[in-house]
């Protein structure tokens, strides 16, 4: 891997001048601010790498964008790199250092939204592309390429790409959009990543707001709405009947990788400053929670006067937003169902349900050959114990995948990715493309 390593480091300065070039063009998925503009570039970008780019597009949402790049030695196998090309909003303008689509360099680290999520691992996977063509005149086994423009609001249309154009995802394995070190610089393999079911409740009484004093006779939809969710959850447990009775449980195996895998509790506290965990939970049963525990969040309530000073007011309705993150064999679907059975038997039938995302959870085997090279690539380049973390307590669209997935690149672990003032260390751009580069060639020669 030397000449390829060689050619990464010469071509350092190239790679800063693509991904400034990605992160100058918005594409805020939420809003489509950019969404066409920027699925050009990225069309464009994988021509000049000779990957034969396709446009496949629904007609509703953002286009997918694929390449391909077969391999003269190795055509039997195949590695896919999957990556998205939208953003999150930019806003809060104000708390940004400097403009959010104008990248800027400060001392070794670029800023911009989406230089860390998930553009500088597009950038990276082109550039390494870049790199074997330049030092082998090949790929070690064929080269996918999977850019979507939705990941950033759940890849609502990803599914119906599956279905209708199911041979561009078809490979022996995934590289997942993200990774990198963790806090202390240790490079971590991430093998799965968890479900979500995010939903809107509703409570509505009144067609219109009324004075407040109107209390005394008219029910109030923000009463309502509490009572609701109070009957969700209680601590750390999920109240409604059946809700973890298809979670799959973990293996020896993976609990033995969780317990090794170090988890600096006292420094997350601290950056939250908070003094304990959901029920002083220890450091284990936090390492457990965050593969592996389904969860339910208030992700935000909003209801009445909200303003400066007061105004006796009674809201006609009120709602909030709640993620349900979900583990393997958890089925958004069938989750949707038992809670609308369980708000009926509670009494709140008319509190009404919008579905907003559903995305399953999944998991890739330690003993995989992808999983196996990432760990090995992991310690060779960076010549230190390599992370095996089960899941992320993140989620994506992993579970549209049929293949082994590793979520493996050049990211680290405060580069405020979705907040204002996001980087990417550029030594890191740097190092997590060998580490891709240097995984894909052991899984190909396997």
């Amino acid at each position: 891997m030397k000449e390829v390593f060689d050619y990464i480091d010469s071509s350092h300065d190239s790679a800063i001048e693509l991904l400034s070039k990605l992160v100058r063009q918005p594409s805020v998925a939420a809003t489509g601010q950019g969404i066409k503009e920027c699925s050009e570039l990225v069309t464009n970008l994988l021509g000049e790498i000779g990957a034969n780019p396709k446009v496949y597009d629904l007609g509703e949402g953002s286009p997918v964008i694929a390449g391909e790049i077969k391999s003269k030695k190795n055509p039997k196998k195949t590695i896919l790199f999957y990556n998205h090309y939208d953003v999150q909003p930019p806003e809060p303008l104000e708390l940004w250092d400097s403009p959010p689509f104008s990248p800027t360099i400060k001392e070794g680290t670029m800023y911009g939204r989406g230089v860390s999520d998930d553009k500088g691992e597009l950038a990276g996977r082109l550039k390494l592309t870049e790199a074997f063509l330049k030092t082998w005149n090949d790929v070690p086994c064929n080269f996918k390429f999977v850019f979507e423009g939705e990941e950033e609001i759940g890849s609502i249309h990803l599914g119906k790409y599956v279905k209708k154009s199911p041979e561009i995802f078809r490979a022996d394995g995934v590289i997942w959009e993200f990774g990198g070190v963790d806090p202390k610089e240790r490079p971590q393999v991430i093998l799965g990543v968890k479900g979500i079911l995010y939903i809107e409740l509703t409570s509505k009484i009144a067609k219109k707001d009324a004075h407040s004093s109107l209390g005394a006779i008219v029910e109030n939809p923000a009463w309502r709405l509490v009572g609701a969710l109070s009957t969700l959850k209680k601590d750390d447990e999920i109240l409604i009947p059946g809700w973890y009775e298809d979670v799959k449980r973990f293996t020896k195996e993976e609990l033995e990788w969780i317990r090794k895998a170090p988890y600096d509790a006292k420094s997350v506290k601290h950056e939250l400053g908070i003094k304990n965990f959901i029920a002083d939970m220890g450091v284990d049963e936090a390492k457990k929670a965050l593969a592996g525990k389904p969860t339910c969040t208030i992700c935000g309530m909003n209801s009445g006067y909200t303003g400066v000073g007061s105004k006796t007011v009674l809201p006609s309705e009120a709602f909030a937003k709640i993620d349900f993150r979900l583990v393997p064999d958890q089925d958004p679907d069938d989750l949707i169902k038992k809670l609308r059975k369980h708000l009926v038997s509670k009494g709140y039938g008319d509190v009404e349900i919008a579905y907003s995302e559903g995305e399953k959870a999944k998991r890739t085997s330690p003993r995989e050959p992808l999983a196996i090279a990432a760990k090995e690539a992991a310690e060779s380049v960076y010549q230190k114990p390599a992370i095996v973390e089960i899941s992320s307590a993140g989620t994506g669209p992993m579970y549209l995948f049929d293949s082994p997935c590793v979520a493996i690149g050049g990211g680290h672990a405060f580069t405020n990715a979705h907040a204002p003032n996001e980087n990417k260390r550029l030594d890191y751009l740097v190092s997590g493309m060998k580490w891709v580069a240097d995984t894909v060639n052991r899984f190909a020669i396997q």
